[in-house]
């Protein structure tokens, strides 16, 4: 765990007294200073859980040139939702009346999580990288309120993903196809909004890892490489909650779902499969 996560309680209200005693354009002229956003721009790491995220996000981590906070943003900020306040973690698509924001969105949030985080981000330049789940449903409204901004998007079988959710979190198979399939229609339909994107599929990733870290590189506009080492020494957990260097384990997955699983998966999320280039059993 980072230095600075377990930020002691006295920290935190001292910047809390500050959120409310200071006015509004002091504190945006005093975050746009600490995170040096003037010559840095935000990289927001889109996908649902148990879609490679955690895999991706340390790939980029692992650049000298970014920066990322000690924890999934959402959990270091009083602007964002969570699911587990509305019942819906780890699904957070089936509460849009909570998560999913837009350019029309209130603005208000965007100060206070970019103050919060400015806690924690290193005080040095570079990208400022950050990965929350949510981010799904208001990539628009990053975009609107979080400038510069670009963001990676990464997808996954629902097969794959839904035996995860339903081993990990006790899900029923129906429960998790309709959070892979509402989310990843939200994100595929905003994508074209998005003036600086990047996608791709986490089968992919794995199977061709060197030629994607190339296309991060050009698409982050790095002045150099990403140290291909970082490939080996990936901590994500795997299908057996261990530590592991990136690897494919769909088929481990999907061998774990009943013929009626994947009946059930097929018909929530078939036709959105099919558009990413996942074939039906």
């Amino acid at each position: 765990m980072r230095k600075g996560f377990m930020v002691p309680g006295v920290r935190n209200a001292f910047r809390d007294m500050l959120w409310t005693l200071c006015p509004t354009t002091c504190l945006s002229r005093w975050v746009d200073r600490r995170l040096r956003l003037g010559e840095n721009f935000w990289l927001f790491v889109l996908g649902v859980n148990n879609s490679g995220t955690t895999a991706l996000a340390k790939i980029l981590e692992s650049h000298p040139s970014v920066r990322t906070l000690p924890a999934e943003g959402h959990f270091l900020t009083k602007a964002l939702p969570r699911g587990i306040q509305y019942g819906v973690t780890r699904s957070f698509s089936l509460r849009c009346d909570v998560f999913r924001w837009t350019e029309e969105s209130p603005s208000g949030p965007a100060l206070r999580a970019r103050y919060d985080w400015s806690w924690y981000y290193p005080h040095r330049p570079g990208i400022l990288l950050e990965k929350s789940p949510p981010n799904t449903l208001r990539a628009r409204w990053l975009q609107q309120n979080f400038e510069p901004s670009r963001f990676i998007a990464i997808v996954r079988h629902p097969y794959a993903v839904c035996e995860g959710t339903r081993r990990r979190l006790g899900r029923t198979i129906e429960h998790a196809a309709e959070h892979w399939r509402r989310a990843n229609e939200y994100l595929f339909n905003d994508i074209p909004h998005l003036r600086h994107s990047l996608w791709f599929r986490y089968e992919d990733l794995c199977a061709r890892p060197e030629e994607h870290l190339v296309k991060l590189a050009s698409f982050l506009e790095l002045s150099q490489p990403f140290d291909t080492r970082v490939l080996s020494s990936l901590d994500s957990p795997n299908i057996d909650n261990t530590q592991s260097p990136l690897r494919n384990f769909n088929s481990r997955s999907i061998g774990r779902l009943s013929h009626d699983d994947i009946s059930a998966i097929n018909g929530i999320a078939g036709a959105l499969m099919e558009r990413l280039g996942y074939e039906c059993l």
